[in-house]
C-alpha cells in the first residue's frame, strides 16, 4: 500500500519514468492491476488501436477509474498471467499494454514483446 502523497508524486512523473515505476514495481511485487467491470478497461490510440490499461498498484487503477472510467474497479493479476497469458493475448488481438495512464497522460504503450522485455530484464536484475 502507498500513501497519497507517494501517489500523488509518482502520477507527476513524466510517461516514460512512470513506465520505468511500473516495471519496477511489478516486478519486485509480482502483482499486475487494471480495471474491470463486465469486461477489462480498454483505451483507444488515436489510429484506433485498442490498448489494455494496466498499473502497478490498486490505487493508481483507482485514480484513473474516477476520471475515465466510472464504475470499474480494481482487479489484480499476478505478473505470472501477465507474461504467459496477457501479453500473447493482446499480440495475437493486435493491442498494446497501455502502461500507467493518469487522468493528465496516456502513459506508454509499448509493444507486448517490449513489456515482456523490459519486464524480464528487471526480474533478471533483481535476481542475486
Amino acid at each position: 500500500m502507498i500513501d497519497a502523497e507517494q501517489v500523488k508524486a509518482v502520477v507527476r512523473l513524466p510517461a516514460p519514468q512512470r513506465y520505468e515505476y511500473f516495471v519496477k514495481r511489478v516486478a519486485a511485487s509480482g502483482t499486475v492491476w487494471g480495471l474491470y467491470r463486465n469486461g477489462w478497461a480498454l483505451a483507444k490510440k488515436d489510429d484506433g488501436t485498442l490498448v489494455f490499461a494496466m498499473w502497478p498498484d490498486e490505487e493508481f487503477a483507482r485514480l484513473c477509474a474516477e476520471f475515465e472510467w466510472d464504475g470499474y474497479e480494481p482487479q489484480a493479476f499476478s505478473l505470472d498471467e501477465l507474461l504467459s497469458e496477457l501479453l500473447p493475448q493482446l499480440q495475437q488481438d493486435d493491442l498494446l499494454p497501455g502502461i500507467f495512464r493518469t487522468p493528465g497522460s496516456k502513459g506508454v504503450m509499448p509493444t507486448p514483446g517490449l513489456l515482456r522485455v523490459d519486464l524480464e530484464d528487471e526480474l533478471r536484475r533483481e535476481t542475486p
